[in-house]
């Protein structure tokens, strides 16, 4: 008697324990707000995350801190930084959400028909995956796919994407992780229609070597707000400019330039006959193959970035994930270009 009254004694300590007066309890939402305040390292970022106005998600931080009664950010006019309370209550809550979203999306996908979330740059997606998806489709046709065309690096585990196919240099942050596999090297090489050959052929104007480029009109990518390409991270590797000093080529002034912003835009352009384009081996390999582009001016050069594959730690050993990693993995493997 004695022995189960103590027994009881603490199973209703324990729930009294983890129940709290109404007044102290902290909204769940509150606490992703603090999340995300505390790993993006600012108010601004962490509301435009979770889709809140800049003063909606104060209000809550502040809610949290009357509750816990200490002040979890040290302000500096616009700037914050975790205090010591914050940076502890932060190293709780991170593994503790990571546990829930986690065990949230496990029920949801015992629930419904496996689906996988994919994120890569928007012309990978365009020109090599979309064209392959059926391929997977037609082979498991249970498992539902979403392809999440950006080119920002997302975060997975914020974001819940399952996979995502980068390019990237080696030891980049966004493949500086235990999660990402590298596939192949990227290679480049100036292509063209064969339509353009033929017509600067009857002009006279041949394109056999690396001055004739002066010959016509070079097609180029442009990043946001007008800056060039090679002010983006590693696609200056990909650019006109690393294909010259590849090749031991002085730059050469084309009769014109076309400026496009996305890499499957300059690939069209090249196709439609509009100049010449500096191609990605592995995004054009098909084009190549039907003859719709042509190389003029010889092998392609390795370009010192590869492709990888990511995943997120928490859906890698899902059956639809696994399944789509392997095929991904055979597909691109066939993607390597022999070195000339």
């Amino acid at each position: 008697m004695h022995g189960m009254h103590d027994e009881g004694s603490r199973r209703n300590s324990g729930a009294q324990r983890q129940r709290l007066p109404a007044g102290r309890r902290i909204d769940t939402g509150f606490l992703r707000a603090f999340e995300a305040a505390a790993r993006l390292g600012g108010f601004t970022a962490a509301a435009r995350e979770l889709s809140l106005t800049q003063s909606a998600l104060s209000r809550q931080i502040q809610s949290i801190e009357r509750e816990v009664g200490v002040a979890l950010f040290e302000r500096d006019g616009p700037r914050v930084r975790l205090s010591a309370a914050g940076e502890r209550l932060a190293g709780v809550l991170r593994p503790a959400l990571a546990e829930l979203d986690a065990t949230v999306e496990q029920l949801r996908q015992s629930s419904q028909r496996p689906r996988v979330r994919i994120t890569t740059f928007a012309s990978f997606a365009s020109l090599w995956l979309m064209p392959r998806l059926p391929l997977f489709q037609a082979e498991y046709p249970e498992v539902d796919i979403a392809v999440e065309a950006s080119d920002q690096i997302v975060d997975l585990d914020a974001g819940g994407q399952d996979v995502a196919l980068r390019l990237a240099r080696p030891g980049h942050a966004a493949v500086r992780t235990e999660q990402a596999q590298a596939l192949f090297e990227e290679r480049i090489a100036p292509v063209c229609s064969p339509r353009l050959l033929a017509d600067m052929q009857r002009r006279g104007a041949a394109l056999r070597t690396a001055a004739d480029l002066a010959r016509t009109t070079l097609i180029g990518e442009v990043g946001p707000g007008g800056r060039s390409a090679s002010s983006l991270a590693y696609l200056d590797d990909l650019s006109w400019e690393a294909w010259f000093r590849r090749v031991g080529h002085r730059e050469v002034v084309p009769l014109s330039w076309l400026h496009l912003n996305f890499t499957h835009q300059t690939v069209q352009a090249a196709q439609a006959g509009m100049g010449v384009a500096m191609g990605q081996m592995g995004l054009i390999r098909p084009l190549l193959a039907d003859g719709s582009l042509v190389l003029p001016l010889g092998d392609p050069q390795p370009a010192g970035v590869f492709y990888y594959m990511v995943l997120r730690d928490q859906a890698r050993e899902r059956p639809e994930v696994r399944a789509l990693v392997d095929w991904l993995r055979a597909q691109l493997v066939q993607e390597r270009v022999p070195r000339a």
